[in-house]
């Protein structure tokens, strides 16, 4: 008798009489047989049919899910150079399970985490590889990475199989030069420029929008350093009644923030924030203040789950276009703000929540609070909810005109209005049913309006 666990055990009572079947690796084992005659024929048949869904099972390659969290992960391409594979649409059905995470890197690329975990008879198994992508990198380039990390960490599910014996390995040959990484001349530091426009126009109306951004960021492992910028331009024209309507809404700013790991829970660091909004009747804001992070979990573990704390608190110098609703022209304020972030990503689904509390220190009374979540959960098999929302409460809006404004600035979003709360949701439900084993890839007409 193997000393290794068996994948199942089956016994059965007759009187005082054990009948046990042991089956491991696709083969069976008497463990102890004592047949009480009458019953002969149906343990035998017992014993039949076992040996028979054993060998049935062993001759099918295990059954894989797909689990991608937020991630484009290319099924078609993945399913199509996996044919060997079976795919079930439902964690529930599956052998192994591939939960695929990823993070922005400093560089502008990705981070991508490969979660493989073992179902049924792989229940024990379990394994987590990475790889990091470029900015650059082509969508070619990123699903040959994923697909190649898949295959690495689908091997050790098939060592102790009859399937390991099709599978070929390849390993480039050594070269002879030295194969020290290449100096990064860069250092860590990444410049990015953006730009986009849109117009559009009918005979009576037209609408012009240009935006425009810079970012540029230095992301080591122990410390991280952003600046960007941007500015947006909205330029809208109505004809109503031959009386020509033109709103502008112009904005543009600029923020930046350091920060430096003491551990994996402490980090200590500082923001800086500035923008022009006519929307918001300001000429201009700064806002300069230091900052402190705690973090409950680990931060290497983000990716699966974090709880983290941020509390800053500086001084913003405002100047307003208009005289505010305070009488004021220009100000000088103290104010402090806490933000808790929680997430977790697991099989199942993904909850996030982010709340805020920002509050001016001069007069306790003017406050924001805020609060999002955004929630994804597999109910069940092909049953799939989600829900994502924000709400505040807004008592801090310190820069209203005194004057009204026009209707046309209004309606077409150039000035605020006084409010006291603000929301928006968004929710969704969807079942699928039917056949959970087709891997067919059949990109005919896809497309096609």
């Amino acid at each position: 008798m193997s000393s290794a666990n068996p994948l199942f055990v089956e016994k059965y009572k007759s009187k005082n009489k054990i009948f046990s079947i042991y089956v491991q690796q696709g083969a069976s084992y008497l463990y102890y047989i004592y047949l009480h005659k009458p019953c002969i024929m149906k343990r035998l048949f017992i014993l039949f049919s076992l040996c028979s869904y054993v060998t049935f099972a062993q001759t099918l390659p295990p059954k894989i899910f797909l689990n991608c969290q937020n991630v484009r992960c290319y099924d078609d391409y993945v399913r199509t150079e996996l044919s060997f594979f079976d795919f079930v649409r439902d964690r529930l059905q599956s052998d192994i399970e591939i939960l695929v995470i990823n993070q922005t890197t400093g560089a502008g690329g990705h981070t991508y985490t490969v979660n493989f975990l073992g179902h049924n008879q792989y229940n024990t198994k379990s394994d987590t590889l990475t790889f990091s992508t470029r900015q650059t990198d082509t969508e070619d380039m990123i699903r040959k990475s994923l697909l190649k990390t898949i295959k690495q960490g689908l091997i050790p599910y098939l060592i102790d199989t009859e399937f390991f014996q099709q599978v070929s390995f390849n390993f480039p040959k050594r070269k002879l030069q030295d194969t020290q990484p290449e100096r990064d001349r860069w250092n860590y530091w990444v410049f990015n420029l953006g730009g986009s426009g849109n117009f559009s126009g009918e005979s009576n109306k037209s609408y012009l929008s240009l935006a425009s951004s810079f970012r540029v960021s230095r992301v080591s492992p122990s410390s991280k350093f952003i600046f960007s910028g941007y500015q947006n331009e909205n330029r809208s024209r109505f004809t109503v009644n031959g009386e020509e309507i033109k709103v502008s809404n112009i904005n543009y700013g600029f923020s930046s923030l350091y920060v430096k790991g003491f551990s994996e829970h402490w980090s200590a660091g500082g923001f800086y924030r500035g923008f022009h909004s006519i929307y918001q009747n300001t000429n201009y804001s700064h806002s300069v203040a230091p900052a402190l992070e705690y973090s409950v979990f680990p931060i290497s573990q983000i990716t699966r789950r974090q709880f983290r704390w941020v509390y800053q608190a500086g001084i913003r110098d405002v100047d307003y276009i208009e005289t505010t609703i305070f009488d004021k022209t220009r100000e000088l304020l103290p104010y402090h703000q806490i933000t808790g972030i929680f997430g977790v990503t697991e099989p199942w689904g993904n909850f996030s929540s982010e709340v805020s509390t920002y509050q001016y220190l001069h007069d306790s009374s003017k406050y924001r609070f805020s609060l999002e979540l955004d929630f994804s959960w597999r109910v069940l098999e092909g049953l799939f909810l989600r829900f994502s929302g924000n709400a505040s409460l807004i008592k801090n809006q310190i820069s209203l005109a005194k004057s009204t404004g026009t209707a046309e600035e209004i309606l077409l979003s150039g000035r605020q209005l006084p409010t006291t709360f603000r929301y928006g949701s968004s929710f969704g439900l969807n079942y699928t049913f039917g056949s959970i084993n087709n891997n067919v890839v059949n990109p005919r007409f896809s497309g096609v309006d």
